[in-house]
Order: structure tokens, then C-alpha cells, then sequence
């Protein structure tokens, strides 16, 4: 047998016949560990021996489990992973008193080493504590995994056609005029020979009368044994349901009660918050549609209005001012008083830091337009 390949039947064998000693699980560990490759195939037949063992030799298999996924989990082996899509299904396995307290450790050991998350090991420790079962009951064959409903309804509604096909060849039955109770009266009637075809053919007719009768109590009878038979698939099918259902809300109600506590930190440690931006009062009174409403720097804006200053700032590019820009107050041209002019030219300064009479410059440029 090469490498590449797997025989189930003989790792099957070492399962079963696995031993609850150190020896026995470090041996068999170190077997899986050799054939990591084939660690889904491992799980896998791991899960099906699981299912069908006693309770005792289910804990020898979960430690076998455990050896293999913490020395997986130093050297990072798939069996880790691998394992933990199994165990939900396994851990409804070993709900059993005489071995739940022993599963319960292995799940502290793994959240201590931090072999699995917290979050999932509550889960396992939710579905174990899920409905614990005092005496273990033989496993039986595996439900159906969905119960077809409307295979029974059909089965019920034909067993009830036949029901009223029985009744109808009774009723037949019943009508007949022979009276096959008495054999004595009906040899007399026999001894008349024109009475012998009249009661031949009326015993003809009550055989084949009870023949039909018989033939619809077997096909109703038939019917009757199918709808038993369905009956008790959807009792096994429903009560697994109804256990699935169990867990889930177990699990649920365990995630629950987690937020609640949760909530409670929170709770606590609310009051010790500040808010950053402070409601106002609720008796606070809300402002009017005509009431003026005064804005920060309103009152220095009326004061430089008052000196005569008129602020004077570039816009940025976007038309707007930057924030870091100081504004100089710049006083407003002064009239002189004796040279008073209508011309304004001369009443700014040049860029260039002097005096340039413009009304000498406009002079000049009409004279030359004139010549």
C-alpha cells in the first residue's frame, strides 16, 4: 500500500480497538500524526466509530482527539481545523453523567492553551449541558434525513378509499340471500333438482362475494402497515428534529445570556462617561422668529465701523479669507482743504511707492490724440 493511500477499514479496527491508557492513545496519535494527509479522512471515520460505540469508549476516543489537535496546534497540522467542524455534532455524543464531567475538562485544558476560541468552546460547553441523558439507549438506525409528509398523506387518504371499498364488499356480502350458516337447510335444498341451479349459482355468487371481501381486507390491511410503517419514521424524524431544536436554542440562549452580562459592563461603566458637547436645559427657552440674534465678533465689527477704518484683506483663490490672515485697518483718503478738485487721481499713491500725477497724464495723452 503506497503512500497516497488510506484504508478505512483498518484504521476502523484501531479505533475500536483503541485502549484507555497513555500508551495506547500516544501510539495511535502518532499514527495520525504520520498520516496527516489524510486528515479528513481521519475525522471522518473517527465520527462514524463515535457514533457507534458505548459511552465509555466514546471519552477514549476524545482523548485521542485531544492528544492529535494539541500537538497539531504547536505544529500547525490541519487536524486542528479538521477537527473542529466535527466536534459540535460529537460533543451531543457525550452527554452522558459518567463521562460529561471528563469532556468538560478537556474543553478547559483547549481555552486555556488556547487551542480553540473562546466563543466556540462555550458553544461545546452549551451543547453538552444541552439535555443530559441519565441511562444511554442503544442507538438506532439513522433517521431519515428528510421525512417526507406528503408520501404519509397520500398513504392515509388511499387507506381510507380502501377502508370504504371493504365496507361496500360487506355490504355485498350481507345482501346475499343464501343463508351459509345453516348447511343442513341448505343440503335439503340441494335434494330438489330445480333448486340446484338457483342455489349454485347463488353460492357462486356469496364466493365470490367473500372472495372480494378478503382480497380488500388484505389490500387495506397492506395500506394500514405503510401508514404504521410512516407513522414511525416521522415520530424518529420529528423527535430528532425537535432535539436539533434544543441545542439551538440552548446555544441561543447561552449567546444571550453572554450580551446580557455584557450589557451589565456597560452599564457600569455608562455613568462614568462625559459627554463632550452638554445638552441644553429642558426648560431652556426656544428663540423667536423675529428676535436678533447676536454673533461672536458682531461687537468688534461696530467698532472698527466707528473709527472710520475700513478692513482692507485679499480673498484667497476660492474667494474666500484664510484663516491665519490678520486684516490691517487702512484710514480713508483725507480731503485737503484749500486744494480742493474734483479729480481723484491724485489722491492715490502709486505702487511703486510714489506720487504719480495722473491729471498730467491725461493731459498729455489728449494732446497727442488732438495732433
Amino acid at each position: 500500500m503506497t503512500s497516497s493511500d488510506f484504508d478505512v477499514e483498518f484504521f476502523e479496527r484501531k479505533l475500536y480497538t483503541l485502549k484507555d491508557s497513555q500508551e495506547s492513545i500516544q501510539g495511535l496519535s502518532a499514527w495520525c500524526l504520520e498520516r496527516r494527509q489524510h486528515h479528513k479522512k481521519i475525522v471522518a471515520t473517527w465520527l462514524q466509530v463515535l457514533k457507534k460505540v458505548k459511552v465509555e469508549h466514546r471519552l477514549t476516543l476524545f482523548y485521542l482527539a485531544n492528544d492529535v489537535i494539541q500537538y497539531s496546534k504547536r505544529k500547525n497540522f490541519e487536524f486542528v481545523e479538521s477537527w473542529g467542524t466535527t466536534l459540535q455534532r460529537a460533543t451531543t455524543m457525550v452527554r452522558d453523567e459518567k463521562v460529561k464531567h471528563r469532556i468538560l475538562r478537556i474543553f478547559k485544558i483547549w481555552d486555556q492553551r488556547q487551542i480553540y476560541d473562546e466563543e466556540f468552546l462555550a458553544d461545546l460547553s452549551g451543547l453538552i449541558s444541552a439535555a443530559p441523558k441519565k441511562k444511554l439507549e442503544p442507538q438506532p438506525a439513522g433517521p431519515p434525513e428528510e421525512f417526507q409528509a406528503a408520501l404519509l398523506i397520500s398513504t392515509m387518504r388511499s387507506c381510507a378509499t380502501l377502508e370504504q371499498a371493504t365496507d361496500a364488499r360487506l355490504r355485498d356480502l350481507r345482501e346475499s340471500n343464501i343463508d351459509i350458516e345453516s348447511a343442513e337447510e341448505l343440503r335439503a335444498s340441494l335434494k330438489d333438482r330445480r333448486r340446484v341451479e338457483d342455489a349454485e349459482k347463488e353460492i357462486d355468487l356469496v364466493a365470490r362475494n367473500v372472495e372480494n371481501y378478503v382480497r380488500a381486507i388484505e389490500a387495506e390491511l397492506r395500506e394500514r402497515r405503510q401508514v404504521l410503517e410512516l407513522l414511525e419514521q416521522a415520530d424518529q424524524f420529528y423527535e430528532t428534529q425537535r432535539g436539533e431544536v434544543k441545542i439551538v436554542t440552548n446555544a441561543y440562549r447561552n449567546f444571550g445570556s453572554r450580551v446580557k452580562n455584557l450589557k451589565k459592563k456597560l452599564d457600569e461603566l455608562l455613568p462614568t462617561f462625559v459627554s463632550p458637547i452638554p445638552s441644553p436645559d429642558v426648560n431652556a427657552p426656544s428663540p423667536s422668529p423675529d428676535s436678533d440674534i447676536e454673533l461672536p465678533g458682531d461687537e468688534a465689527q461696530v467698532t472698527n465701523n466707528q473709527s472710520g477704518l475700513i478692513d482692507v484683506a485679499p480673498p484667497s483663490l476660492y474667494g474666500s479669507y484664510p484663516h491665519e490672515y490678520d486684516a490691517l485697518p487702512v484710514p480713508a483718503p483725507e480731503m485737503v482743504q484749500g486744494n480742493e478738485t474734483t479729480d481723484f487721481t491724485n489722491n492715490f499713491p502709486s505702487f511703486m511707492g510714489g506720487n504719480v500725477d495722473f491729471s498730467n497724464m491725461v493731459r498729455s495723452s489728449n494732446t497727442h490724440i488732438i495732433s
